[in-house]
């Protein structure tokens, strides 16, 4: 059984689960992503960590509407995206996100990246 309050089970538990999990920071730096995001990516940590999340993102207005959202406090919920894979391929996800606060303070966002068909993306993205 996991120990949530065990720091190493929690970290193992959060690298090696089954969904894409990434922090980015209020400006929109990638501070960590989990294994799962790496592969599904297919890039390494130094090529993703440090590095403005709208480089991995093939819209901008969609991007810069998740930012906007999550700096205005909303959660996200099933929002698609469209994300850029290393070898150029185009990965169809959807994004639950919600930021982290401290004192008031947006310090980053939880943010849970999930892959789904061409088809199911456009069904979602005609319904916004």
């Amino acid at each position: 059984m996991i120990d949530i309050s065990n720091r190493e089970d929690l970290n193992n538990f959060l690298n090696n689960c089954a969904i894409g999990v990434h922090l980015v920071s209020s400006n929109g730096i990638v501070l960590w992503a989990n294994k799962s995001e790496l592969n599904f990516l297919g890039y390494s940590e130094d090529e993703y960590f440090g590095k403005s999340i709208t480089d991995f993102h093939k819209d901008d207005d969609v991007i810069d509407r998740i930012l906007t959202l999550l700096s205005n406090g909303n959660e996200l919920t099933a929002y698609p995206a469209r994300l850029v894979a290393k070898d150029g391929n185009i990965q169809h996800v959807l994004i639950n996100s919600n930021i982290y606060q401290k004192e008031g303070e947006f310090i980053h966002t939880r943010c849970f990246t999930s892959g789904i068909s061409e088809v199911v993306y456009d069904e979602l993205r005609s319904k916004m």
